[in-house]
């Protein structure tokens, strides 16, 4: 038996069929291309999170490939539209009349208001917790359906849903509840951070007149609803370098900054109009429409080498001597405190 190994040559071998594990590898390959590009999406998403909710629109298009996105905000008086088509650089905002981009259902395809001629698909339509309703669509051409776009799909509506979130945070810590307009805080940390840099600033110190007296006879809910009217007399003028602020009470704020003189005083008549057209043509939704705003107004203007401190206490002199005139031109007594 031994002598049948000895000079003898012999070749063992095992056929293996590799079809299963070249498939696997294959299937393990294109889930790791596209474990790295959901990653980088997300990852894109996150380093965006402390933007604004449009901040997404970019990175959709870079990673989607896509012709064109739309994003709505549904705001309380009108809806906030953001698009972006291939080659922008940055979305294009716009403010528009409440129409029906909410009505569409997820995944559907329509044609939006004023896009006419693009085919687009709702891949997000959904209710923030504030109840802020907003709406994401995509078009890209010959895409018919959002089915490849699906694992996106979470990471987008948490994304919106957070920075909607933290929009409204942050809305809150500075604005007045009752008059919508900035509030003291929010003042405060202008004329730290702000107002000083500035190379011209103006001041409007306000005081709304009978507040008391309205209270007193009428009621809070009227007393509210003059404060709401003195609020909106201010949000009649503002613009980007004029805010207006309730300090508490009766007290109000209107700052400007980068105005000439002129200018300056320019938007104290123009306030002075607004005011008077509130108490001749009161909102709809006034509860009290017969029910007079009288506020008064001190000005005071600085340029260059300013002192915010004197200015400030200019305006409140100003305002004052507003207040008593007001009340002499009445008939009543200037020292009343109504």
């Amino acid at each position: 038996m031994a002598g049948f190994w000895e000079n003898t040559g012999y070749i063992l071998h095992h056929i293996y069929n590799v079809t299963e594990l070249m498939s696997l590898l294959h299937d393990v390959s294109e889930y790791l291309r596209d474990w790295r590009v959901i990653s980088a999406f997300q990852s894109s998403l996150l380093e965006k999170m402390t933007g604004g909710c449009q901040q997404c629109l970019p990175i959709l298009m870079d990673n989607l490939e896509l012709d064109a996105a739309v994003l709505y905000i549904g705001r309380e008086k009108y809806t906030e539209r953001f698009l972006m088509r291939k080659g922008d650089i940055e979305p294009e905002e716009a403010h528009r009349p409440k129409a029906n981009e909410f009505d569409t259902p997820r995944s559907a395809a329509a044609e939006l208001p004023e896009l006419e001629g693009d085919k687009f698909i709702c891949f997000v339509n959904e209710t923030a917790a504030d109840n802020t309703r907003f709406a994401l669509y995509m078009s890209k051409e010959g895409e018919e359906t959002d089915d490849s776009y699906q694992v996106y799909y979470e990471m987008l509506r948490l994304f919106l849903e957070n920075s909607l979130l933290r929009e409204k945070i942050i809305y809150d810590s500075e604005h007045d509840r009752l008059t919508g307009l900035y509030n003291k805080g929010k003042y405060l940390t202008m004329m730290e951070d702000f107002f000083p840099s500035c190379k011209s600033i103006a001041i409007y110190n306000m005081d709304l007149n009978y507040l008391k007296r309205t209270n007193d006879n009428l009621g809070h809910e009227a007393g509210d609803a003059l404060l709401v009217k003195a609020a909106r007399s201010l949000q009649g003028v503002e613009r980007e370098n004029l805010f207006g602020f309730r300090m508490g009470g009766d007290e109000y704020m209107l700052v400007g900054w980068d105005l000439t003189e002129e200018e300056a005083k320019g938007i104290k008549e123009e306030w002075e109009e607004v005011l008077e057209q509130i108490n001749a043509m009161p909102a709809e939704d006034d509860p009290f429409p017969d029910l007079e705003c009288v506020v008064a107004c001190g000005l005071a203007y600085g340029s260059g080498d300013y002192d915010l401190k004197e200015l400030l206490k200019l305006a409140d002199e100003r305002m004052y001597k507003n207040k008593v005139a007001i009340k002499l031109s009445r008939g009543e007594d200037p020292n009343s405190r109504l």
